[in-house]
């Protein structure tokens, strides 16, 4: 399972996120019925992510788990 975390503050950033998530075959980190980290095995960063405490939070728990993360340039 292929999660996706960035920016989440504005209804322009959520919809950017769900594109990005449709473009790469993921699920949006906001989609929590969908979402099962435990599963998770990568973990894609949208830039700007460090900058919402959200995706910073997504980004914990990906360590937590020790799943691969990739940051992806805007």
């Amino acid at each position: 399972m292929i999660i996706i975390t960035g920016p989440q503050g504005t209804d322009e950033a959520v919809g950017f996120l769900a594109e990005m998530a449709g473009l790469l075959e993921a699920l949006p980190s906001f989609n929590t019925s969908a979402v099962q980290w435990a599963a998770a095995t990568v973990l894609y960063c949208l830039a700007g992510w460090d900058t919402c405490p959200l995706a910073v939070a997504d980004v914990a728990i990906a360590e937590t788990f020790g799943m691969t993360i990739h940051h992806l340039a805007a």
